[in-house]
């Protein structure tokens, strides 16, 4: 009965989709005056139009040092997918320099909130709407260009909000056949790793996992080059499988 009070297209969201939808945290604005309180830049995205039925405007704030945006907010008018999607690409630029931020596509936000890493979150239909997103998101790194970028930066995937350690980590997980643990540990990696180094053109691969917790990795495109990738891009990925599966994984790449 809850689909007829619900705008369609309700029920072929995600769970992840329709809490956000229901419960968005970044919405709001930021002004040029709030920036400069906090010694920022300011940067704003706007695509669409009331009258044209859907409109999203970006607010970020963003370290004039580095190009990193410190926070960022929405405002949007329209389809619920909108709404949803305005949500989701703050929380994916929190962290991350504009460059990077520029990068985001509509497949990143919907793999964002996969229930299930095989089944989109969004219904193709909404599809535009999800492309507004993506366009406010260029139009506000276009505005940050006299902003400098960290030296040389190769920026590890860096989440929009802070990993939540569960204690102990996956129950079992050390005992579970290695098929198991393969399975969990690419699912972890598809949703909590791979879209962020997807940003820097790069991709990640499990190969293996020994029965003391040694997981062999193998790099992709540009991590198969880049420094970070023994480094703060390894610590990052060793950081989230110990966070979601066990304190005593350790990630070996396979250079």
């Amino acid at each position: 009965m809850n689909t007829i009070y619900r705008p369609f297209p309700w029920t072929e969201y995600s769970k992840k989709v329709q809490l956000r939808i229901d419960t968005p945290y970044c919405v709001g604005t930021f002004t040029k005056e709030d920036a400069i309180e906090r010694s920022l830049e300011f940067a704003q995205g706007v695509e669409g139009g009331v009258y044209d039925g859907n409109k999203v405007v970006l607010y970020w704030l963003i370290d004039p040092e580095d190009g990193v945006i410190i926070d960022a907010r929405f405002q949007a008018f329209g389809n619920t997918a909108l709404i949803a999607a305005a949500e989701i690409a703050c929380e994916l630029v929190i962290g991350k320099n504009y460059d990077q931020a520029h990068r985001i596509t509509a497949d990143l936000i919907d793999k964002h909130v996969r229930d299930k890493n095989d089944i989109p979150a969004f219904p193709q239909t909404v599809y535009p709407h999800l492309n507004m997103v993506v366009d406010a998101i260029e139009a506000a790194s276009m505005q940050c260009g006299h902003i400098p970028l960290a030296h040389g930066y190769v920026a590890p995937p860096v989440m929009g909000h802070e990993i939540q350690a569960i204690e102990g980590g996956y129950p079992g997980f050390l005992e579970l056949a290695t098929k198991q643990q393969l399975a969990l540990l690419e699912e972890v990696i598809a949703s909590d790793i791979r879209p962020y180094i997807e940003l820097d053109a790069g991709g990640i691969e499990v190969l293996n996992i020994t029965k003391n917790g040694e997981v062999s990795i193998a790099y992709q495109g540009s991590c198969t080059s880049c420094h970070s990738a023994t480094g703060a891009t390894l610590s990052y990925i060793q950081h989230v499988l110990r966070a979601k599966l066990h304190p005593d994984l350790v990630v070996v790449p396979e250079l």
